[in-house]
């Protein structure tokens, strides 16, 4: 059965499950955005789906209306949307689902555990979705669109969501930091980002399997004070105390005897 979609949201989020939908053969019918070139930017991308730039104007008749829009902007959003007959969602990892409560009858949560930039590709197959809904029938429902686009389908609470992303923050946001100092102490010596690409691909490979704290290696794991003190002093204010506050948290998390 063709399920119809209005997207509601024009940014990274909206574009890559847009993308996604479309492909699995649902018909995107809209896509909303307060800047009509970026709706029609992205409802190009989808089979030539309408954009709109006005909630007043949106379909009345679709499935599902996919609110992929900054955190601040979901109930804002879902507080203006005319009734509508299918289910209300939003994909934010720290909203609450009561942020869509009220005047709107279905409402869910269809949250992808991912990063995403427009430019770049991403599996949707191989990301987690994690789904919430006031009642089960739609539930159920919001289950199954997410399996259109990913078998990793489980389920989480408004509370438990803001764990995951509390833990897709660390995993990701801070460890792309990371990267971004790595980047430029690399560049001031004339090397590419891309030397390490062996280093944190073999990082990531150990932790999934053997886990991260079994994993962990370096000089504060050797205790090996004089190799740290000496790095701490050819890095800049801001990155010696990140790597200093790092060092001793792993120092205190396996218990060590030695302190930076």
């Amino acid at each position: 059965m063709d399920k119809k979609i209005v997207i509601i949201g024009s940014g990274n989020v909206a574009t890559h499950l847009a993308r996604g939908f479309a492909e699995a053969r649902c018909t995107i019918v809209q896509v909303y955005s307060r800047t009509i070139d970026h709706a029609a930017r992205l409802a190009a991308m989808v089979g030539g789906a309408e954009p709109v730039d006005s909630l007043d104007n949106l379909n009345h008749d679709a499935d599902l209306y996919l609110i992929a829009v900054a955190d601040a902007a979901v109930a804002p959003i879902a507080e203006s949307m005319p009734p509508v007959k299918g289910i209300v969602a939003h994909t934010s990892g720290s909203v609450p689902l009561s942020a869509l409560t009220g005047k709107l009858d279905h409402v869910a949560v269809l949250y992808p555990l991912q990063t995403f930039t427009r430019e770049a590709v991403v599996d949707l197959a191989g990301v987690p979705f994690f789904t919430e809904a006031t009642d089960q029938p739609t539930l159920d429902e919001v289950d199954s669109f997410a399996r259109m686009i990913s078998p990793k389908v489980y389920h989480a609470d408004s509370e438990r969501r803001k764990t995951l992303h509390i833990a897709g923050v660390m995993s990701c946001n801070f460890v792309n930091y990371l990267w971004d100092c790595t980047s430029e102490l690399l560049a001031a010596d004339g090397y590419d980002f891309s030397v390490v690409e062996p280093l944190i691909r073999a990082t990531l490979d150990k932790a999934v399997v053997l886990g991260p704290r079994a994993s962990q290696t370096g000089p504060a794991m050797r205790c090996d004070t004089e190799v740290m003190r000496e790095h701490i002093g050819r890095l800049d204010p801001v990155k010696a105390k990140i790597y200093r506050d790092l060092t001793n948290a792993i120092i205190a998390t396996h218990n060590l005897n030695c302190k930076l």
